[in-house]
């Protein structure tokens, strides 16, 4: 019998792509006994709310708060994971699976039990040969961001261990989510995957790319000043949620020189506000009682060292949207020396 799947997917006015999104959802070879669509609206603007509404065949949420990307999804997974779901699979408003994309993510999860999260290889909407992701990078600095970005698919067609998946298409086993937890809502938007893919790593679980689910996703780089202030403060959060205070240590100077760097990106690129925010967020009781608590957490699940977790890291941001000539020529070679030093202490 094949393992429960519950497809959780979270609308955001996300009407214009409906259409398209539920025929790949239908054309799915996969058992229709053993899946479950799930319909998350995050308070939608447009005609998603109703569009959704009308559907046969699913479970519908509407919720009448944006209650975030972590917040909305926890909605369905909840459901999921009280229904008997054997794994749950994420999809973003804007993306579209290939009929093969749910069978191709549990035959890698039912290979090893180890194996946490699934990441489908994700492909560009408009441009099915070029990719958007094929897993998560975690930047030893803290940054998130996502492999091959922009490149020609040109990868091995056999499952590859990754940092974190992507949660614009991932499949993550129901057992795992029930011992570490969630996505976590403290972040609103941005590095929640990236969070629970550590928390993943850190009970000694997987996190997997299986080339062969494949997903199509209308990507677009956001320029959203208010983008920034989300993702630096959340990069910041994860790091002193897990890390020893050993490692922390030992990454400290290049974190400080660093905000050097990323205050004079700020001001060109005119998110100075945001960063001054992040700081006065940072140094808020909120955080550190928030931090005080995630350390707690981390402690309780971890069965590996921080060494194996940043095995998988790396000093060097590329195939990116912010990418530029000093960053490529200057700023990664530097980063990658000095990464090339620290790992060994960590």
């Amino acid at each position: 019998m094949h393992p429960k799947v519950s497809i959780i997917y979270l609308a955001y006015n996300t009407h214009k792509y409906l259409d398209e999104v539920f025929s790949s959802l239908r054309q799915l070879n996969y058992p229709k006994d053993r899946l479950e669509i799930i319909a998350v609206d995050n308070d939608s603007k447009d005609e998603s709310a109703a569009w959704l509404h009308k559907q046969d065949g699913i479970t519908f949420f509407p919720s009448e708060t944006n209650l975030g990307f972590a917040g909305g999804n926890n909605l369905g997974i909840t459901h999921a994971l009280l229904n008997g779901a054997d794994y749950v699979f994420l999809l973003n408003g804007d993306a579209k699976l290939d009929p093969d994309a749910i069978m191709g993510a549990v035959k890698v999860a039912e290979a090893d039990p180890s194996i946490g999260s699934v990441q489908s290889r994700i492909m560009l909407w408009e441009k099915p040969e070029i990719v958007n992701a094929t897993g998560g990078m975690v930047h030893f600095l803290g940054f998130g961001f996502v492999k091959d970005n922009g490149l020609p698919w040109k990868g091995s067609t056999q499952p590859s261990e990754i940092a974190y998946a992507s949660g614009a298409a991932v499949l993550y086993r129901a057992s795992v989510l029930q011992k570490v937890g969630l996505l976590d809502p403290f972040f609103f938007m941005y590095h929640e995957d990236l969070e629970l893919g550590w928390r993943i790593r850190l009970a000694g679980g997987k996190n997997m790319l299986a080339p062969q689910s494949v997903a199509y996703h209308d990507y677009e780089f956001s320029r959203s000043i208010q983008k920034f202030y989300w993702m630096e403060r959340a990069r910041v959060l994860v790091h002193f949620s897990h890390l020893t205070w050993r490692s922390l240590l030992i990454l400290a100077p290049a974190m400080a020189l660093s905000e050097l760097g990323l205050l004079v990106f700020a001001i060109k690129g005119g998110w100075l506000k945001e960063k001054f925010l992040v700081y006065a967020s940072l140094l808020s009781p909120k955080s550190w009682r928030y931090i005080s608590r995630k350390r707690k957490e981390s402690t309780a699940i971890r069965s590996v060292s921080d060494r194996e977790i940043a095995s998988l890291w790396t000093g060097r941001i590329e195939h990116q949207d912010t990418s530029s000539p000093i960053v490529d020529r200057v700023i990664n070679p530097v980063m990658s020396i000095a990464w090339s030093v620290m790992k060994k202490f960590i």
